[in-house]
């Protein structure tokens, strides 16, 4: 109680100015109308502008919602369209059979030279090992493990993979690789002196590995670089992929896969 009244005492003046105020403002506020409505209208313009912030973030949260939505929809309505131009639109002889499944990326490419992707889904859609794996109609990857709900894929950012490919439509045909340094630069590898590459030429998958219809986009070449007295030249390809931004996936395969896959196996001893 001894130290309520020593604070009491020891602020006397501050709470008496408080009391003051209070009681001046009540007074002016009860008999003057215009002081009044002053208040009145300068509390409404901060409600006002708090509600307009509260409205503003309440907006913006939904939107993230509808982004992930509309998100969701586009890739599903991608994979169909990517499916009715490969089943109509393209060459009877290449690309009839293929139909599309759509997916999403879980995990990708970690910048690690033997690093695999997880995608969904897995064996739940009739996702199998082997099956190309597209980003937005360009060349993404492989299917090379399927679990119940997920799969592995083997991207083209693997140091141990090899990629058959075109330079140009109906150009030659090369291997593409990725030397595990650069995600923004492939490799095309052992590549004749003699075949011409120039800046900005695009490659495309050449269907010879089964696992890609032909002509799908792999990237473009940024350089070509000859060494004298070499037999080979080195050319370096930006990928039409950006790896890392990619989320969501079209998953390929050809109805007669299985025999085809069959067929194209060596045989037997």
């Amino acid at each position: 109680m001894r130290n309520l009244w020593l604070l009491l005492q020891r602020n006397a003046f501050f709470l008496a100015f408080i009391a003051l105020l209070a009681v001046s403002l009540s007074v002016l506020f009860r008999h003057n109308g215009a002081a009044r409505s002053t208040w009145f209208s300068r509390t409404g313009s901060v409600h006002s502008k708090v509600e307009q912030q509260r409205h503003q973030w309440s907006n913006y949260l939904r939107l993230a919602e509808q982004n992930t939505s509309l998100a969701e929809e586009n890739a599903e309505l991608r994979a169909r369209l990517l499916s009715m131009e490969m089943e109509t639109g393209w060459e009877e002889d290449t690309l009839r059979g293929w139909t599309v499944h759509s997916g999403m990326l879980v995990k990708g490419p970690d910048g690690a030279p033997l690093s695999l992707s997880l995608a969904t889904p897995g064996q739940d859609k009739a996702i199998e090992a082997g099956m190309g794996v597209l980003a937005g109609g360009a060349a993404f990857g492989t299917v090379e493990e399927v679990g119940e709900a997920h799969s592995r894929i083997l991207t083209l950012l693997h140091g141990a993979a090899s990629w058959s490919c075109r330079i140009r439509r109906g150009g030659p045909v090369v291997s593409l690789g990725w030397d595990g340094v650069d995600f923004e630069r492939l490799q095309l590898v052992d590549v004749p002196r003699h075949i011409q590459a120039q800046r900005g030429d695009s490659i495309f998958t050449s269907g010879y590995d089964l696992r890609f219809p032909p002509d799908i986009l792999m990237g473009t070449v940024l350089e070509s670089r000859r060494t004298s007295g070499a037999d080979f030249i080195s050319i370096s390809v930006k990928p039409a992929v950006d790896f890392l931004s990619v989320r969501h996936l079209e998953f390929i395969q050809h109805r007669s896969d299985s025999e085809r896959v069959a067929l194209a196996a060596p045989p037997e001893p």
